[in-house]
């Protein structure tokens, strides 16, 4: 995660234009690798998917990091990041409550698996739908 995390200065990418799409397809894969782990049984094929997970998630979180800190002044940041931080810990902290937690749903690991790669899902149809309409009035102009 780290490595791909680092890559991301050496990119030559119009992020204004292509940064939705990175998100989509970032998005898209670690869905594709929670939705890998729910549907096989072969712990390889798990530790190569959560290996993946990972080093996309963290390239997602600098992409995401850097389009919102590209809009930003200085003074901002601390409050901004403090305040995405805060959101995504609340957000984790409903997740877990719901799926995990025996007063929950108390879901077993498999089918949380499921319910994570649905969300990276959504996620990624977002982004991609974002990016679309990026493009295409972009073309219009």
């Amino acid at each position: 995660g780290s490595v791909t995390s680092f890559v991301v200065q050496y990119m030559k990418i119009d992020w204004d234009l292509f940064g939705e799409l990175a998100l989509g397809i970032f998005s898209a894969i670690d869905a594709s690798s929670l939705l890998l782990m729910h549907f096989t049984t072969n712990i390889w094929a798990c530790y190569a998917g959560y290996l993946l997970f990972k080093a996309c998630y963290m390239l997602l979180i600098t992409i995401a990091t850097f389009q919102i800190a590209v809009n930003l002044s200085m003074e901002r940041y601390a409050l901004m990041f403090g305040f995405n931080n805060f959101v995504a810990l609340v957000i984790q902290t409903i997740l877990t409550a719901v799926v995990v937690d025996s007063r929950g749903l108390g879901l077993d690991i498999v089918i949380q698996f499921l319910i994570y790669g649905s969300y990276f899902a959504v996620i990624a149809g977002i982004f991609l739908i974002r990016s679309i309409s990026m493009f295409v009035s972009s073309k219009c102009k």
